[in-house]
Protein backbone atom coordinates (compact mmCIF):
# COMPACT_ATOMS: atom_id res chain seq x y z
CA UNK A 1 0.00 0.00 0.00
CA UNK A 2 0.82 3.61 -0.65
CA UNK A 3 -0.16 6.54 0.59
CA UNK A 4 0.77 9.56 -2.36
CA UNK A 5 0.60 13.33 -2.93
CA UNK A 6 0.32 14.19 0.72
CA UNK A 7 2.30 16.44 3.04
CA UNK A 8 3.66 14.74 5.74
CA UNK A 9 5.07 15.52 9.76
CA UNK A 10 7.17 12.84 10.17
CA UNK A 11 6.65 13.74 14.11
CA UNK A 12 10.77 12.91 13.73
CA UNK A 13 12.86 15.97 12.63
CA UNK A 14 10.94 16.60 9.07
CA UNK A 15 8.01 17.98 7.41
CA UNK A 16 7.52 16.92 3.17
CA UNK A 17 5.27 19.46 1.76
CA UNK A 18 4.70 16.83 -0.77
CA UNK A 19 5.32 13.23 -0.65
CA UNK A 20 4.31 9.60 0.21
CA UNK A 21 4.30 6.94 2.25
CA UNK A 22 4.89 3.02 1.76
CA UNK A 23 3.46 0.72 3.78
CA UNK A 24 3.52 -3.08 3.96
CA UNK A 25 2.39 -5.89 6.91
CA UNK A 26 1.06 -3.22 8.83
CA UNK A 27 4.75 -1.17 8.52
CA UNK A 28 5.74 1.82 7.47
CA UNK A 29 8.83 1.01 5.09
CA UNK A 30 9.71 3.74 3.25
CA UNK A 31 8.89 7.72 4.04
CA UNK A 32 10.15 9.91 0.71
CA UNK A 33 9.91 13.90 -1.26
CA UNK A 34 8.60 13.21 -4.58
CA UNK A 35 6.70 10.54 -5.98
CA UNK A 36 7.90 7.13 -6.92
CA UNK A 37 6.10 4.19 -8.72
CA UNK A 38 4.44 1.43 -6.47
CA UNK A 39 2.95 -1.55 -8.04
CA UNK A 40 0.37 -2.59 -5.11
CA UNK A 41 -2.28 -0.76 -3.80
CA UNK A 42 -2.54 3.21 -4.10
CA UNK A 43 -4.14 6.09 -2.43
CA UNK A 44 -4.38 9.28 -3.82
CA UNK A 45 -4.88 12.21 -0.93
CA UNK A 46 -4.48 15.21 -3.21
CA UNK A 47 -3.34 17.87 -0.56
CA UNK A 48 -3.99 16.39 2.50
CA UNK A 49 -1.78 16.36 5.95
CA UNK A 50 -0.59 13.40 7.06
CA UNK A 51 0.67 12.62 10.82
CA UNK A 52 1.19 9.99 13.69
CA UNK A 53 -2.60 9.52 14.70
CA UNK A 54 -3.23 10.48 18.42
CA UNK A 55 -2.91 8.58 21.87
CA UNK A 56 -5.47 9.45 24.67
CA UNK A 57 -4.13 8.40 28.13
CA UNK A 58 -7.13 8.89 30.11
CA UNK A 59 -10.43 8.19 29.60
CA UNK A 60 -13.68 6.43 30.86
CA UNK A 61 -15.48 5.60 28.44
CA UNK A 62 -18.61 4.51 30.45
CA UNK A 63 -19.28 8.34 30.42
CA UNK A 64 -21.15 8.40 26.97
CA UNK A 65 -23.88 7.96 29.01
CA UNK A 66 -23.89 10.71 31.00
CA UNK A 67 -25.02 12.91 28.01
CA UNK A 68 -28.34 14.90 28.32
CA UNK A 69 -28.71 12.86 31.64
CA UNK A 70 -30.97 14.34 33.95
CA UNK A 71 -29.59 14.02 37.25
CA UNK A 72 -31.66 15.28 40.73
CA UNK A 73 -30.86 15.92 43.25
CA UNK A 74 -27.60 17.89 41.85
CA UNK A 75 -25.74 19.77 44.86
CA UNK A 76 -22.31 19.00 44.06
CA UNK A 77 -21.14 21.20 47.10
CA UNK A 78 -18.16 19.60 46.53
CA UNK A 79 -16.17 16.78 44.28
CA UNK A 80 -17.04 13.69 46.49
CA UNK A 81 -20.66 14.77 46.34
CA UNK A 82 -20.31 15.50 42.27
CA UNK A 83 -18.56 11.67 42.53
CA UNK A 84 -21.82 10.32 44.38
CA UNK A 85 -24.85 12.33 42.87
CA UNK A 86 -23.69 11.63 38.90
CA UNK A 87 -20.64 9.15 38.35
CA UNK A 88 -21.19 6.78 40.84
CA UNK A 89 -25.01 6.00 40.28
CA UNK A 90 -24.37 6.35 36.52
CA UNK A 91 -21.58 3.38 36.95
CA UNK A 92 -23.89 1.50 38.96
CA UNK A 93 -26.60 1.69 36.28
CA UNK A 94 -23.82 0.50 33.85
CA UNK A 95 -24.59 -3.10 32.15
CA UNK A 96 -22.09 -4.95 29.78
CA UNK A 97 -24.58 -4.17 26.73
CA UNK A 98 -24.42 -0.37 27.52
CA UNK A 99 -20.30 -0.50 27.92
CA UNK A 100 -20.17 -2.44 24.83
CA UNK A 101 -22.07 0.63 23.25
CA UNK A 102 -20.75 3.39 24.72
CA UNK A 103 -17.21 1.55 23.42
CA UNK A 104 -18.33 1.95 20.22
CA UNK A 105 -19.47 5.84 20.17
CA UNK A 106 -16.34 6.50 21.65
CA UNK A 107 -13.88 4.88 19.44
CA UNK A 108 -16.16 6.45 16.74
CA UNK A 109 -15.67 9.58 18.36
CA UNK A 110 -11.96 9.34 18.72
CA UNK A 111 -11.35 8.25 15.59
CA UNK A 112 -13.13 10.97 13.91
CA UNK A 113 -10.84 13.64 16.07
CA UNK A 114 -7.60 11.61 15.36
CA UNK A 115 -7.18 9.64 17.87
CA UNK A 116 -6.40 5.35 17.41
CA UNK A 117 -4.71 4.35 21.14
CA UNK A 118 -6.80 4.30 24.08
CA UNK A 119 -5.94 4.21 27.59
CA UNK A 120 -9.70 3.70 29.71
CA UNK A 121 -10.67 3.65 33.46
CA UNK A 122 -13.90 1.76 33.27
CA UNK A 123 -16.14 1.34 36.69
CA UNK A 124 -19.48 -0.75 36.82
CA UNK A 125 -19.69 -2.55 39.72
CA UNK A 126 -23.28 -4.44 38.59
CA UNK A 127 -21.41 -5.47 35.42
CA UNK A 128 -17.85 -6.25 36.39
CA UNK A 129 -17.23 -10.01 34.91
CA UNK A 130 -16.19 -9.18 31.37
CA UNK A 131 -16.57 -5.84 31.51
CA UNK A 132 -13.09 -5.23 30.13
CA UNK A 133 -13.09 -7.82 27.02
CA UNK A 134 -16.57 -6.51 25.75
CA UNK A 135 -15.11 -3.14 26.03
CA UNK A 136 -12.31 -3.68 24.18
CA UNK A 137 -14.16 -5.99 21.65
CA UNK A 138 -16.10 -3.02 20.58
CA UNK A 139 -13.04 -0.90 20.69
CA UNK A 140 -10.96 -2.91 18.33
CA UNK A 141 -13.87 -3.76 16.40
CA UNK A 142 -13.92 0.08 15.00
CA UNK A 143 -10.19 -0.70 14.42
CA UNK A 144 -8.61 1.52 17.34
CA UNK A 145 -5.52 -0.29 20.06
CA UNK A 146 -7.37 -0.08 23.18
CA UNK A 147 -5.70 -0.31 26.98
CA UNK A 148 -8.38 -1.32 29.92
CA UNK A 149 -8.24 -1.02 33.87
CA UNK A 150 -10.79 -1.96 36.01
CA UNK A 151 -11.21 0.68 38.90
CA UNK A 152 -11.12 -1.67 42.02
CA UNK A 153 -12.77 0.26 45.00
CA UNK A 154 -14.08 -0.82 48.64
CA UNK A 155 -17.18 1.63 47.90
CA UNK A 156 -19.07 -1.40 46.71
CA UNK A 157 -18.25 -3.73 49.57
CA UNK A 158 -15.48 -6.76 49.28
CA UNK A 159 -17.41 -8.89 47.05
CA UNK A 160 -17.32 -6.47 44.39
CA UNK A 161 -14.10 -5.64 45.53
CA UNK A 162 -12.33 -8.82 44.25
CA UNK A 163 -14.15 -9.38 41.44
CA UNK A 164 -12.78 -6.34 39.98
CA UNK A 165 -9.35 -7.57 40.96
CA UNK A 166 -10.14 -10.51 39.05
CA UNK A 167 -11.08 -8.49 36.15
CA UNK A 168 -8.05 -7.00 35.90
CA UNK A 169 -5.53 -10.09 36.09
CA UNK A 170 -7.77 -11.53 33.70
CA UNK A 171 -7.84 -8.97 31.37
CA UNK A 172 -4.43 -8.41 31.61
CA UNK A 173 -3.36 -12.37 31.03
CA UNK A 174 -4.55 -11.43 27.47
CA UNK A 175 -2.66 -9.12 25.31
CA UNK A 176 -1.93 -8.16 21.72
CA UNK A 177 -0.53 -5.50 19.98
CA UNK A 178 -4.53 -4.18 20.09
CA UNK A 179 -5.52 -4.63 23.70
CA UNK A 180 -3.72 -4.65 26.93
CA UNK A 181 -5.09 -4.78 30.48
CA UNK A 182 -3.64 -3.23 33.46
CA UNK A 183 -4.45 -3.02 36.74
CA UNK A 184 -6.80 -0.04 37.56
CA UNK A 185 -7.59 1.45 41.18
CA UNK A 186 -10.02 4.21 42.13
CA UNK A 187 -8.45 6.36 44.43
CA UNK A 188 -6.98 6.34 48.01
CA UNK A 189 -9.93 7.54 49.72
CA UNK A 190 -11.80 4.23 48.98
CA UNK A 191 -9.38 2.06 49.49
CA UNK A 192 -8.38 0.18 52.47
CA UNK A 193 -4.93 -1.37 53.85
CA UNK A 194 -6.38 -4.86 52.91
CA UNK A 195 -7.23 -4.01 49.67
CA UNK A 196 -3.83 -2.33 48.68
CA UNK A 197 -1.89 -5.05 50.02
CA UNK A 198 -4.41 -7.52 47.63
CA UNK A 199 -3.18 -6.04 45.38
CA UNK A 200 -0.16 -5.54 45.59
CA UNK A 201 0.23 -8.52 46.27
CA UNK A 202 -1.34 -9.91 42.83
CA UNK A 203 0.82 -7.55 40.80
CA UNK A 204 4.23 -8.08 42.53
CA UNK A 205 5.40 -4.97 40.83
CA UNK A 206 5.10 -6.51 37.41
CA UNK A 207 2.07 -4.88 35.88
CA UNK A 208 1.58 -1.02 35.64
CA UNK A 209 -1.38 0.45 37.84
CA UNK A 210 -3.87 3.04 36.58
CA UNK A 211 -5.33 5.00 39.26
CA UNK A 212 -6.47 8.25 40.09
CA UNK A 213 -4.15 10.23 42.50
CA UNK A 214 -5.64 14.03 44.79
CA UNK A 215 -8.33 14.61 41.73
CA UNK A 216 -10.32 17.23 44.51
CA UNK A 217 -9.05 17.79 47.60
CA UNK A 218 -10.73 15.45 49.39
CA UNK A 219 -8.78 12.32 48.52
CA UNK A 220 -5.61 13.92 50.11
CA UNK A 221 -7.03 15.05 53.35
CA UNK A 222 -8.95 11.63 53.83
CA UNK A 223 -5.36 9.80 53.62
CA UNK A 224 -3.72 11.87 55.90
CA UNK A 225 -6.18 12.29 58.44
CA UNK A 226 -6.88 8.45 57.92
CA UNK A 227 -3.67 6.74 57.11
CA UNK A 228 -1.53 9.30 57.81
CA UNK A 229 0.37 9.58 54.85
CA UNK A 230 -0.02 11.58 51.72
CA UNK A 231 -1.36 9.15 48.73
CA UNK A 232 1.59 8.74 46.54
CA UNK A 233 3.51 7.82 49.64
CA UNK A 234 1.16 5.65 50.91
CA UNK A 235 1.07 3.49 47.27
CA UNK A 236 4.38 3.85 47.43
CA UNK A 237 4.62 1.99 50.65
CA UNK A 238 2.15 -0.46 49.37
CA UNK A 239 4.46 -1.12 46.31
CA UNK A 240 1.98 -0.82 43.82
CA UNK A 241 4.35 2.02 41.82
CA UNK A 242 5.61 0.19 39.22
CA UNK A 243 7.19 1.13 36.08
CA UNK A 244 5.15 2.53 33.61
CA UNK A 245 2.42 3.05 36.25
CA UNK A 246 -0.19 5.72 35.24
CA UNK A 247 -1.42 8.49 37.71
CA UNK A 248 -4.39 10.92 36.99
CA UNK A 249 -4.74 14.54 37.76
CA UNK A 250 -2.00 14.81 40.72
CA UNK A 251 -3.51 18.41 41.18
CA UNK A 252 -3.12 18.45 44.94
CA UNK A 253 0.41 16.87 45.08
CA UNK A 254 4.04 17.69 46.49
CA UNK A 255 7.42 17.98 45.37
CA UNK A 256 8.03 15.16 46.97
CA UNK A 257 4.98 13.22 46.55
CA UNK A 258 5.69 13.72 42.72
CA UNK A 259 9.37 12.79 43.26
CA UNK A 260 8.13 9.05 43.57
CA UNK A 261 6.51 9.14 40.31
CA UNK A 262 9.99 9.69 38.39
CA UNK A 263 12.03 7.46 40.78
CA UNK A 264 9.80 4.49 39.88
CA UNK A 265 9.66 5.59 35.98
CA UNK A 266 5.91 6.32 36.00
CA UNK A 267 3.82 8.91 33.96
CA UNK A 268 1.09 11.66 35.42
CA UNK A 269 -1.85 12.29 33.18
CA UNK A 270 -3.52 15.47 33.37
CA UNK A 271 -6.66 16.18 32.14
CA UNK A 272 -7.25 20.21 32.31
CA UNK A 273 -10.86 20.60 30.73
CA UNK A 274 -12.34 18.14 32.90
CA UNK A 275 -10.75 19.21 35.94
CA UNK A 276 -11.51 22.88 35.37
CA UNK A 277 -15.68 21.59 34.75
CA UNK A 278 -15.46 20.13 37.92
CA UNK A 279 -13.96 22.67 39.81
CA UNK A 280 -11.34 20.59 41.36
CA UNK A 281 -7.93 23.09 40.60
CA UNK A 282 -5.65 23.22 37.85
CA UNK A 283 -2.74 20.59 37.37
CA UNK A 284 0.76 22.66 37.77
CA UNK A 285 1.88 20.61 34.54
CA UNK A 286 4.31 23.13 34.15
CA UNK A 287 6.22 22.21 37.59
CA UNK A 288 5.42 18.50 36.72
CA UNK A 289 7.47 19.29 33.69
CA UNK A 290 10.22 21.25 35.53
CA UNK A 291 10.63 18.12 38.14
CA UNK A 292 11.26 15.84 34.98
CA UNK A 293 8.05 13.70 35.18
CA UNK A 294 6.67 12.57 32.08
CA UNK A 295 3.54 14.01 31.44
CA UNK A 296 0.69 12.62 29.50
CA UNK A 297 -2.56 13.97 28.02
CA UNK A 298 -6.02 12.73 28.27
CA UNK A 299 -9.46 13.87 28.69
CA UNK A 300 -11.02 11.93 31.27
CA UNK A 301 -13.96 10.83 29.54
CA UNK A 302 -15.00 14.93 29.12
CA UNK A 303 -16.51 14.13 25.39
CA UNK A 304 -13.86 12.12 22.86
CA UNK A 305 -11.93 15.29 21.01
CA UNK A 306 -8.59 15.12 22.44
CA UNK A 307 -7.41 18.49 20.92
CA UNK A 308 -9.90 20.33 22.86
CA UNK A 309 -7.73 19.53 25.83
CA UNK A 310 -4.71 20.32 24.07
CA UNK A 311 -6.23 24.23 24.22
CA UNK A 312 -6.64 23.95 28.02
CA UNK A 313 -3.16 22.84 28.57
CA UNK A 314 -2.20 25.78 27.00
CA UNK A 315 -4.28 28.57 27.84
CA UNK A 316 -5.31 28.01 31.54
CA UNK A 317 -1.92 28.88 32.62
CA UNK A 318 -2.00 32.12 31.01
CA UNK A 319 -4.96 32.91 32.68
CA UNK A 320 -4.08 32.02 35.74
CA UNK A 321 -0.67 33.44 36.02
CA UNK A 322 -1.65 36.65 33.92
CA UNK A 323 1.31 35.80 31.60
CA UNK A 324 1.01 34.40 28.20
CA UNK A 325 4.97 33.57 28.24
CA UNK A 326 4.14 30.93 30.78
CA UNK A 327 2.98 28.34 28.62
CA UNK A 328 3.75 27.87 24.55
CA UNK A 329 2.36 25.46 21.92
CA UNK A 330 5.47 23.93 21.90
CA UNK A 331 4.84 22.58 25.40
CA UNK A 332 2.46 20.19 23.28
CA UNK A 333 5.33 18.57 21.95
CA UNK A 334 6.85 17.23 25.21
CA UNK A 335 3.53 15.49 25.79
CA UNK A 336 0.61 15.01 23.05
CA UNK A 337 3.76 14.08 20.55
CA UNK A 338 5.80 13.01 22.98
CA UNK A 339 4.90 11.10 26.14
CA UNK A 340 1.55 9.81 25.01
CA UNK A 341 3.29 8.12 22.11
CA UNK A 342 5.97 6.77 24.82
CA UNK A 343 3.60 5.23 26.70
CA UNK A 344 1.95 3.83 23.75
CA UNK A 345 4.61 2.04 22.20
CA UNK A 346 6.13 0.59 25.72
CA UNK A 347 1.99 -0.94 26.16
CA UNK A 348 1.27 -2.15 22.87
CA UNK A 349 5.13 -3.34 21.58
CA UNK A 350 4.36 -1.45 18.57
CA UNK A 351 6.49 1.95 17.46
CA UNK A 352 3.83 4.64 17.64
CA UNK A 353 3.80 8.36 16.83
CA UNK A 354 6.29 9.03 14.11
CA UNK A 355 6.50 8.17 9.94
CA UNK A 356 9.01 6.76 9.54
CA UNK A 357 10.62 3.29 8.11
CA UNK A 358 10.17 0.74 11.24
CA UNK A 359 6.88 2.60 12.97
CA UNK A 360 3.49 0.84 12.72
CA UNK A 361 1.33 2.36 10.05
CA UNK A 362 -0.81 4.33 12.65
CA UNK A 363 -1.49 8.05 10.82
CA UNK A 364 -4.74 10.29 10.37
CA UNK A 365 -5.02 12.55 7.00
CA UNK A 366 -6.54 15.82 7.96
CA UNK A 367 -7.72 18.48 5.30
CA UNK A 368 -5.98 21.23 6.29
CA UNK A 369 -5.17 24.43 4.39
CA UNK A 370 -2.80 27.10 5.80
CA UNK A 371 -2.43 30.51 4.75
CA UNK A 372 0.76 30.69 5.50
CA UNK A 373 3.84 28.07 5.16
CA UNK A 374 4.18 25.01 7.11
CA UNK A 375 7.90 24.05 8.47
CA UNK A 376 9.00 21.41 10.66
CA UNK A 377 9.73 24.32 13.21
CA UNK A 378 5.86 25.93 13.59
CA UNK A 379 4.22 22.73 12.52
CA UNK A 380 3.01 22.18 16.48
CA UNK A 381 1.80 26.22 16.12
CA UNK A 382 0.04 25.28 13.09
CA UNK A 383 -1.51 21.93 15.41
CA UNK A 384 -2.60 24.59 18.24
CA UNK A 385 -3.52 27.41 16.02
CA UNK A 386 -5.01 26.11 13.11
CA UNK A 387 -5.89 22.01 13.49
CA UNK A 388 -7.28 22.34 16.83
CA UNK A 389 -9.81 24.74 15.73
CA UNK A 390 -11.54 22.24 14.14
CA UNK A 391 -9.60 19.05 13.31
CA UNK A 392 -11.38 17.43 10.10
CA UNK A 393 -9.62 13.97 10.03
CA UNK A 394 -10.51 12.18 6.83
CA UNK A 395 -8.81 9.31 6.85
CA UNK A 396 -6.81 6.94 9.68
CA UNK A 397 -4.71 3.81 9.61
CA UNK A 398 -3.81 1.48 11.90
CA UNK A 399 -1.78 -1.14 11.59
CA UNK A 400 -1.73 -0.13 7.99
CA UNK A 401 -5.67 -0.64 7.72
CA UNK A 402 -7.87 1.92 6.22
CA UNK A 403 -10.43 2.21 9.68
CA UNK A 404 -11.88 5.67 8.44
CA UNK A 405 -12.41 6.31 4.84
CA UNK A 406 -13.75 9.71 3.90
CA UNK A 407 -15.14 10.48 7.75
CA UNK A 408 -16.87 7.57 8.07
CA UNK A 409 -15.46 4.33 9.95
CA UNK A 410 -15.31 1.26 7.53
CA UNK A 411 -15.48 -1.75 9.66
CA UNK A 412 -18.81 -0.50 11.21
CA UNK A 413 -22.49 0.91 10.31
CA UNK A 414 -22.25 4.14 12.49
CA UNK A 415 -25.76 4.65 12.07
CA UNK A 416 -26.58 1.97 14.00
CA UNK A 417 -24.17 2.25 16.59
CA UNK A 418 -25.94 5.29 17.32
CA UNK A 419 -29.69 3.84 17.41
CA UNK A 420 -28.80 1.21 19.28
CA UNK A 421 -26.88 3.28 21.71
CA UNK A 422 -30.22 5.53 22.03
CA UNK A 423 -32.24 2.50 22.75
CA UNK A 424 -30.62 1.03 25.42
CA UNK A 425 -30.21 4.65 26.78
CA UNK A 426 -33.62 4.52 27.81
CA UNK A 427 -33.77 1.66 29.57
CA UNK A 428 -30.41 2.46 31.40
CA UNK A 429 -32.24 6.02 32.19
CA UNK A 430 -34.94 4.19 33.93
CA UNK A 431 -32.31 2.18 36.46
CA UNK A 432 -30.14 5.65 36.81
Amino acid sequence: MQINNVSIYTNDGDYIPKGFVRVENGKIVKVAAGESAYNGENFYFEGKLLMPSLVNAHTHIYSTFARGLKVAPFNTSSFTKLLEQLWWRLDRAMTVEDLKISAYVAAIESLKSGVTSLFDHNSSPNAIEGSLRGISSSVNSVGLRYCGAYEVSDRDGTERRDKGIRENLDFSSESSAYRKGIFGLHASFTLSNETLSLASREIAGKIPIHVHVAEGPEDQEYTVSVHDSRVLERFHRAGLMTENSIYAHCIHTTPSERALVKDSRGYIVVNCQSNVNNGVGFPEWRNFANEGIRILLGNDGYGFNLCHDVRFLILCPHYIYRDPKVSSSGDIGRSLFGSNYDLATRTFGVNLGTIREGSSADFILLDYKSPTEITVENFVDHFFFGICENIAVSDAFVGGERVLAEGRPTRVNEDEIYKEARKLYKAFEKRF
